[in-house]
């Protein structure tokens, strides 16, 4: 008998109503049926579970990276009461949600010894690892089987490819020659998104070019010699980053740089979720690197796709006046 007809005759023995995913590891998975209780170890899988399921069926979760913002925290209570109770510390161990009798969890590719203990006391672990527009896609179909909300994971889907796709048609044809060459930097000034991070992706689908494009592997340290070799026209700081454009725009060592010689140096927004990470809201930072990149080509607007996107996805409105605080506006 090959494996996966073993897993399906093991959910039948157990007499509970499962379902057979395949997760981003490669892994078979036997899932509950509409699961219940859903706990996310990963704060990227956090990010995918809220536009998909109600916070109710979410009882524990990483909320990495969300802002201390007092209106973001506001905005994130709006869409999940209890959700400060549910907040699961860096180091997620399996006793911690066996107590909250978790059905099923969502976690990294980083998280293969915690999924295996998991596996002991009979929870199920889906692993996902996007870094690329298509893993993204591929993620929340995958997510969206695993809950049973797979109607709604298509329309997800569909959300965030039509925005990839507006953006990609307005960006195709910019020659190369008029392409901003720009620099993804993260938790500190000298900390760079490689060429095979999502973050240079989205650069390129915005009509840049990441001057990091030949770096391999993810976040990297750099000296600021390599800076000024790749002399970068546009600098972009992670929403999460605590370094901000004053910082670079007042400081000696960074102004030969191009960016800073003409004030380029630019923080991206966030309301909840990070828009830099591999996650379906994503496309809302794409959107808002494009009209950075090159003002008044993507014919969209920035604030009513923000606005569209939590009142479909997180069953959240936000008024203008809370957007444009939250954007600095």
């Amino acid at each position: 008998m090959n494996k996966v007809l073993w897993l399906l005759a093991a959910a039948f023995v157990l007499g509970s109503a499962q379902v057979l995913v395949v997760d981003q590891a490669g892994r078979e998975v036997l899932v509950p049926e509409n699961p219940q209780r859903i706990a996310s170890a990963f704060g990227v899988a956090t990010a995918y579970l809220y536009p998909l399921v109600s916070g109710e069926k979410i009882v524990a979760a990483r909320y990495l990276g969300i802002p201390d913002h007092p209106l973001s925290r506001a905005v994130m209570a709006r869409i999940d009461p209890a959700y400060e109770e549910k907040t699961l510390g860096a180091e997620v161990n399996a006793e911690e949600l066996l107590a909250k009798g978790v059905e099923l969890v969502f976690a990294g590719l980083k998280h293969r010894d915690l999924a295996e203990i998991l596996a002991e006391v009979k929870i199920p672990t889906v692993l996902i690892g996007p870094e690329t527009f298509e893993a993204v896609e591929a993620a929340t179909l995958l997510i969206g089987k695993a809950l049973g909300e797979e109607e709604r994971a298509q329309k997800l889907i569909a959300f965030y490819r039509e925005i990839l796709d507006t953006v990609a048609k307005a960006t195709v044809e910019i020659p190369a020659e008029t392409r901003p060459k720009v620099l993804v930097i993260g938790t500190n000034a000298l900390r760079v998104a490689s060429g095979a991070m999502y973050q240079s992706r989205m650069v390129e689908l915005a009509g840049g070019i990441s001057v990091t494009q030949d770096l391999p592997g993810y976040w990297q340290n750099v000296n600021i010699e390599q800076v000024l070799l790749w002399n970068p026209d546009v600098i972009i700081i992670v929403p999460y980053s605590p370094v901000n454009p004053a910082d670079l725009l007042a400081d000696p060592l960074w102004s030969a740089v191009a960016a800073v010689k003409t004030g380029r140096v630019h923080k991206m927004p966030q309301v909840l979720f990070a828009w830099d990470t591999p996650i379906p809201e994503s496309v809302l930072g794409i959107l808002w690197m494009a009209e950075l990149l090159h003002p008044g080509r993507i014919q969209l607007d920035l604030a009513e796709t923000i606005r569209t996107f939590y009142r479909e996805f997180y069953r959240c409105e936000l008024s203008p006046q809370e957007l444009s605080e939250l954007l600095g506006g």
